[in-house]
C-alpha cells in the first residue's frame, strides 16, 4: 500500500496524491440547522454509529455529509423529514428500504430514505460492510 498524501493547505490525508477535494470539513451545525428535531435525532444517531466503526471523517457541505475512512464509504443527505442514505457496498444486497440501486466498476451504491430510529437499525449491517471495504 502506498503512503497517504496529506493536502498541504488543509492538513487532510488522501490515499491518492493531489487528491481532487474542497479543503476543509464543513460544519455539521450548517447541515442540521432548520431541521426537525426527529430528523437531527436520526442523524446524530447514524453519526454515532458511523464514529464507532472506527476512524472516520466527517466531511459536510450544505445538506450533504460525506463518512469517509480512508475512502468515502456512505453519504447522507439531511432532508426536510428524513435521511437519504447512500451506502457504497461491493455487492448488489436485497433490503426492502433501498429504493435505488446504482453500480459503477468500483462499487455498487444503495439508496435508503430513513424516517426512524428503526430503519437506520436496519441499515448497521450495510453500513458496518461499507465501513469495512472501504478500508481493505
Amino acid at each position: 500500500m502506498t503512503a497517504p498524501w496529506t493536502c498541504p493547505e488543509c492538513n487532510r490525508q488522501f490515499t491518492r496524491k493531489n487528491q481532487r477535494h474542497a479543503c476543509g470539513t464543513g460544519d455539521r451545525a450548517d447541515v442540521l440547522r432548520n431541521r426537525p428535531p426527529e430528523v437531527v435525532a436520526l442523524y446524530a444517531a447514524l453519526e454515532a454509529f458511523a464514529r464507532s466503526l472506527g476512524p472516520v471523517e466527517l466531511v459536510t457541505r450544505e445538506r450533504y455529509v460525506l463518512f469517509r475512512s480512508t475512502r468515502i464509504f456512505a453519504d447522507a443527505v439531511i432532508l426536510s423529514d428524513a435521511v437519504r442514505l447512500a451506502i457504497h457496498l461491493p455487492r448488489r444486497a436485497e433490503h426492502e428500504l433501498f429504493v435505488k440501486v446504482g453500480s459503477d466498476r468500483k462499487q455498487v451504491t444503495h439508496v435508503a430514505k430513513l424516517r426512524a430510529l428503526e430503519e437506520l437499525e436496519a441499515m448497521k449491517p450495510f453500513l458496518r460492510e461499507a465501513h469495512e471495504f472501504s478500508v481493505r
